[in-house]
Order: structure tokens, then C-alpha cells, then sequence
């Protein structure tokens, strides 16, 4: 600690700023020369749980006196003359506006870069937006001045879109818990021209989603457990090549752009029908990744229950597949879809979380048991014989679905050169991570389609 206690302060400083704040903070009791050094960090995070209490019963207690205390006490004492980062979460400040100003207007004057605005209560639950009216703090006239401001995150917080158009430099917009308007979000891509990312987390009210403009530089779109009113995605923006939804099943319209990854989760979902399975085909057909694609428990049970039960047409480009999945019965059928849609598979990852939802009125459109299909080999897919080089199974349990699973990959995968195993650190019916770990043993005994194969078990 003494060398490092010697080195110049603002070479201390950059080393802080590298630290999370609250653990940054923690260094004021080394020493008396490191009393006050980690106040000079560029990286400030103001978060009101930090300085919750909980009581006998184990109830969070928050204390909004002492953390405003401390917000300001800061404020007043520092004198970095930029700061990089700056983020403040406070539930419902109503009360104290002065003190959210001033920590607005430190931000402009240091020249923050990266501004968070967290206004939410986590006690409020993302999975029940309907007839929401929960109280968005306005965000004073300061906040437009910044000139510098590259990333900003708004929870309920209240703006004027049109502010926006000071933000020069502006590359990614997060918002979270607003009443968010098809309107706003088209200002929002004019006004900002050099955005890059846009992301909207538990917004409510949205007549529908339309992200469209041949000049935007927009290549990160993020939407989770928001509520539509129209349940209907138009995307227009031709240099989108990442997108990640989160919520129930809707209708995407995709035109003029070449997306390369596509993480889709329709767990929030209840309803599961044939109609919906069509739904999830359409809008597979509509986004069309052409690198990577993510799929859900819910997608892998519901989508073969559609009219094309076996694959899309025309097939994906896909070279990277993640299965996120329960390796239930119901989700087989789903397993087989995607392998047989993607022939030029290269990499697959198949996510194991046994907690994961299924639909309780779900009708196999296969008769086929599980072990029979996979145990057998009935059927053997094109990406399998042919492309298939890297498989990564994560939370394995040992499980007799994701047995015979990784059976039939080591006996069929004839290019495959990395299977990489990773046992589950649970425990699950009276079983740990060395059975767990014992079971996935059993591969190295498996007859391997593949000479080059290497396996790994972590």
C-alpha cells in the first residue's frame, strides 16, 4: 500500500475512477493520506439504498436525510474539474427538489459525460404496467445545458423531448418507468442524430413502436416489459445490427435493415395457441438475423405449434444459437425447429434454467418422447453433420433430457471441436455440483462422431 500511497494523485485518482464508488469510498480507512483521495474519483454514484437500514423484521429502513447529507456535503467539497461518470438514484425525490437540482447542475458544470437518473421505487413490479400513473420527477431547465453528455439514463423521470436537441454529442438514450409515447420516441431519433443506442425498460402507454428514419446511426435497440397499446414493431435504420426484446408476443416489421443479433424473450407471455406460434414465425421471418440469434422457453414451445412446425422458410443465416431453456418435454419440439432452421450453424449455447416458465395448456405438435428423438438420432440436421464446431452447455444438472441432449450431439456432430460443459453451482432434489458434475463425466464414455473433438467440463 506505501508504493502505491506514493504515486501522484492524479494517477490515484484514474485508479479510483476504475473502482465502483462505494467501494472507492471504503479506501478513506487506510491511511490519513488516503483520508479524503477517494473523493477525487471521476466515477460518482449516489444511491440512496446505500445508506438503508433494516430493522428486526428485516424491512429495508431508508434514510433520505443522511444520504442527502452526504450528497451535498460531497458536492460542496469537491473540486475535480471533470467528472466522467455520474449517477444518482433516489426513489420518489419529490421532497427534495433542491437537492436533485443541484446535483443536476454539479453534473453540467463538471462535464459529465455519462449522467444516470434513477427516480423509481423498486418496490414496483415491471410485470404490472396496466393503468400505471406513477409519479415522474420534472427535470429542471439545468439539465438541457449540458453540452458534453454522451449516455444518459432516465427512470421516471419527466423531460421535454425537444431539450434534446442540445445534446450534440449524444450516442445512447436508456429510459425506464414513463408513460412513453410512439411520438416521443420519433423526436427523440430526430433530435439526436448521433445516436447509436436506444433502450426503454418498463414504459407503459406506447401506442405501438416505429423506428424508422434511412439517416439514423442507430445500431443498439433494447426494448423490455413494456406496454403496448398496439402490439406492432416497425423498423426502418439501416445500420441496426443489435436487438433484444423482453415481453409478450408482437408483430415485427422490418425493412432496410441488416441486423446480425436478435435476443428475443417472450416469457412475459401467458397466452399459448397456434395463432401465436404463426406470430412468432412471422416476426422470426420479419427480423431475420444474420449472425447470432437468442430464443426463449416460451418461443421453443410455442412457435412448432404454427402451421410450419418443422423450420423457416427460408432458412437462417444464423452461425451462433442460444437456447434459453428448461430442457422440458414441451420444449423439443422447439429444439428440433431451430436446429433444422439454421444449416450453417457454427456455435451453439444452450442456457439451462429449470425455473424457467411452461405453459400449462401446451399441446405437442410431436408425439415423439423426448429420449427417443435425441437417444436414437431419428433425426439428423444438416448444421449438425456439417457446420456445427462449438457447443457450450451451461447449468447442466445432469438431467436424463440433457443427457440424452449431449449424447446425441458427441454422437453425431461429425466437425465439432469444443464441447464445453458447465455444471450448475445449485443444489436440486437432495443433488450438488460433484453429482451433477460426476453425470457429466459420462461423456468422455460416449462414442464421439468427431477425432478432433476436445471436451471440458467446468
Amino acid at each position: 500500500m506505501d508504493r502505491l500511497s506514493n504515486l501522484p494523485n492524479h494517477i490515484l485518482s484514474d485508479i479510483l475512477s476504475f473502482v465502483p464508488f462505494k467501494e472507492a469510498a471504503k479506501t478513506s480507512t487506510l491511511s490519513k493520506h488516503w483520508h479524503h483521495q477517494w473523493q477525487s474519483t471521476r466515477n460518482l454514484d449516489f444511491n440512496h439504498l446505500y445508506f438503508a437500514n433494516r430493522d428486526s423484521n428485516g424491512d429495508v429502513q431508508l434514510q433520505p436525510q443522511i444520504f442527502i447529507d452526504f450528497v451535498q456535503q460531497f458536492i460542496a467539497n469537491n473540486k475535480s474539474p471533470i467528472i466522467d461518470k455520474m449517477s444518482l438514484t433516489f426513489s420518489q425525490p419529490g421532497d427534495f427538489q433542491e437537492m436533485v437540482e443541484k446535483c443536476i447542475t454539479f453534473s453540467v458544470d463538471r462535464k459529465v459525460k455519462h449522467l444516470k437518473l434513477d427516480f423509481s421505487d423498486p418496490t414496483w413490479d415491471e410485470n404490472d404496467l396496466d393503468g400505471l400513473a406513477h409519479p415522474m420527477f420534472d427535470l429542471p431547465q439545468s439539465f438541457y445545458n449540458h453540452q458534453v453528455l454522451e449516455s444518459v439514463t432516465l427512470f421516471s423521470c419527466k423531460f421535454d423531448v425537444f431539450g434534446f436537441k442540445n445534446f450534440g454529442l449524444l450516442k445512447s438514450i436508456s429510459l425506464g418507468w414513463i408513460e412513453l409515447k410512439v411520438s416521443t420516441v420519433k423526436a427523440l431519433l430526430a433530435n439526436c442524430a448521433c445516436l447509436e443506442s436506444l433502450s426503454v425498460k418498463s414504459c407503459w402507454d406506447m401506442d405501438s413502436l416505429s423506428v424508422c428514419g434511412k439517416d439514423l446511426k442507430l445500431s443498439s435497440l433494447v426494448v423490455e416489459k413494456c406496454h403496448f397499446l398496439d402490439p406492432s414493431f416497425e423498423i426502418e435504420a439501416p445500420n441496426l445490427k443489435y436487438m433484444k426484446y423482453c415481453g409478450t408476443v408482437v408483430l415485427f416489421t422490418v425493412n432496410g435493415t441488416s441486423l446480425e443479433e436478435a435476443d428475443l424473450d417472450f416469457g412475459p407471455e401467458f397466452e399459448c395457441d397456434e395463432s401465436l406460434g404463426d406470430s412468432l414465425y412471422q416476426s422470426l421471418n420479419g427480423i431475420c438475423p444474420t449472425r447470432a440469434l437468442t430464443v426463449c422457453t416460451y418461443m421453443l414451445q410455442v412457435i412448432p405449434m404454427g402451421e410450419e412446425p418443422t423450420g423457416m422458410e427460408p432458412r437462417l443465416n444464423v452461425t451462433h444459437l442460444t437456447l434459453r431453456t428448461a430442457m422440458h418435454n414441451y420444449e423439443q419440439g422447439g429444439i428440433r425447429f431451430f436446429l433444422n432452421s439454421c444449416p450453417r450453424l457454427e456455435t451453439l449455447t444452450i442456457d439451462i434454467d429449470r425455473s424457467r416458465r411452461i405453459c400449462n395448456e401446451y399441446r405437442p405438435p410431436f408425439e415423439d418422447k423426448f429420449e427417443d428423438l435425441w437417444r436414437s438420432g431419428a433425426i439428423i440436421f444438416r448444421c449438425i453433420t456439417q457446420t456445427l464446431r462449438k457447443v457450450e452447455i451451461k447449468g447442466f444438472k445432469g438431467t436424463p433430457n440433457e443427457v440424452y441432449m449431449m449424447l446425441y450431439l458427441v454422437n453425431h456432430a461429425r466437425v465439432m471441436e469444443k464441447l464445453t460443459v458447465i455444471t450448475s453451482s445449485e443444489e436440486s432434489n437432495n443433488r450438488g455440483p460433484e453429482t451433477f458434475r460426476s453425470i457429466a463425466e459420462q461423456v468422455y464414455g460416449f462414442r464421439k462422431a468427431s477425432e478432433n473433438l476436445g471436451i471440458e467440463i467446468v
